[in-house]
C-alpha cells in the first residue's frame, strides 16, 4: 500500500467534545500568525526546564520547514490551541509523518509539547489535547483515517532529575513527576526500553539524557525497531535539528545506529507499563541521577529481546 499523500491542509479549526469541561474550540496552524502567537504565549508559561524548552525562533524555524522537503516523506509540523469562550484551555505542538511498517503504511507523530493552562487543570483536559492532536494528525493525510497511528511522547525520568529541577517543574506544571507518569500511563502510554537522548534544541542548549520515550496506545504490544528508527530519524531532522542531518550529530547518530542494528535483527523494542512499580520507586526521587533511572529499573526484571515475524536478517 503506498504512503498516503498530504491533504494540503495548512490550518484547521474544529470543535471537540471535551471531557468534564465541555466543548472546546480547536485552532491549528503550520506557520506563523495569530494561532501560533496564542499557542506560544500559553506554552511559554507552562515549560521551564531550559534544556527541554524550545524558543520562539526555534518553533518558527521548524514550522518554516513545512513544504520544504526536509525529509523524503510526507510530513507536517503543527501548533494548536484549544479554547472555551476565548480562554485558552491548553495547546500542543507536534510533528507527524507517514511511514512504511512491516504491516504496511502507518502514521507516526511526536507530541513535542502538550499542556493545560493552570486555570483549567484537573478536569481531564490532557486527554482532550491528545485527542485534538490525534485528529489533526489524521486530517493531515488523505484517506488515512484507518491507518495505525504511533503517538510518541517524551517524559521526564523522575529518578534522573536533581531535587531543584524536580521541584521547579512539578510546581509550574501543577503535578508531581511520578504522578505525571501515572497520568500518561492511564492514558495508555508505555515506556520504550530504549536509551533515549534528546539532542540539543539549539547551540546554546545541552543534550538531555533525563527523558524517557513513550508511545500512547501502541498498535502492537512491542514496537518494531524499524518503525522507531524511521520515526526518530525524521523527528530529529525536523523538530530538533531544524533541517539538519541526524546522522552527523553524535547524540542522534548513536540512537539511529542502535535502531538499525535491531531492525536488521528483526527485534522489537519492549514497551513497559510503569504503573505496577511507581509507588515503590517514589522514595528514590530527586537524587539527581544517582543510580539507575525509572526506565532502567522497570526494564531490569526479565530484560531481553523479542523477535518479530518476517525477520529480514
Amino acid at each position: 500500500m503506498p504512503l498516503p499523500a498530504l491533504s494540503g491542509l495548512a490550518d484547521a479549526g474544529f470543535q471537540l467534545e471535551g471531557g468534564r469541561g465541555g466543548r472546546l474550540d480547536v485552532e491549528a496552524a503550520t506557520g506563523p500568525g495569530a494561532v501560533f502567537d496564542r499557542f506560544f504565549a500559553a506554552y511559554d508559561e507552562a515549560f521551564v526546564l531550559p534544556d527541554e524548552k524550545e524558543g520562539r525562533d526555534g518553533f518558527l524555524e521548524c514550522l518554516a520547514l513545512n513544504g520544504a522537503g526536509a525529509i523524503a516523506a510526507p510530513y507536517a509540523e503543527w501548533v494548536l490551541v484549544a479554547s472555551r469562550d476565548g480562554d485558552v484551555v491548553g495547546g500542543a505542538n507536534f510533528f507527524c509523518h507517514a511511514l512504511e511498517g512491516r504491516d504496511g503504511a502507518a502514521l507516526a507523530m511526536n507530541l513535542n509539547y502538550v499542556f493545560v493552562a493552570p486555570a483549567h487543570r484537573g478536569r481531564g483536559h490532557l486527554r482532550d489535547m491528545v485527542a485534538a492532536a490525534r485528529r489533526l494528525a489524521r486530517m493531515t493525510f488523505a484517506g488515512a483515517d484507518a491507518l495505525p497511528l504511533y503517538l510518541f511522547i517524551e517524559l521526564n525520568d523522575p529518578l534522573l532529575m536533581d531535587a531543584e529541577a524536580y521541584a521547579l517543574d512539578s510546581e509550574v506544571a501543577g503535578i508531581d513527576q511520578f504522578d505525571r507518569v501515572a497520568v500518561w500511563a492511564r492514558l495508555g502510554a508505555r515506556l520504550l526500553d530504549f536509551d533515549y537522548v534528546q539532542p540539543p534544541l539549539s547551540a546554546s542548549q545541552s543534550a538531555d539524557a533525563g527523558l524517557m520515550l513513550g508511545v500512547v496506545d501502541p498498535p502492537h504490544p512491542a514496537l518494531d525497531a524499524c518503525v522507531l528508527g524511521t520515526h526518530l530519524e525524521r523527528f530529529f531532522a525536523v523538530s530538533v535539528l531544524k533541517g539538519g542531518d541526524p546522522h552527523a550529530d553524535p547524540d542522534t547518530a548513536a540512537q539511529l545506529r542502535a535502531c538499525a542494528t535491531r531492525c536488521m535483527a528483526g527485534e522489537a523494542i519492549r514497551l513497559l507499563d510503569p504503573m505496577p512499580r511507581l509507588d515503590a520507586l517514589r522514595p528514590l526521587a530527586g537524587r539527581g541521577g544517582r543510580g539507575p533511572g525509572l526506565r532502567a529499573r522497570l526494564a531490569a526484571p526479565g530484560a531481553g529481546t523479542e523477535t518479530l515475524p518476517g525477520n529480514p536478517a
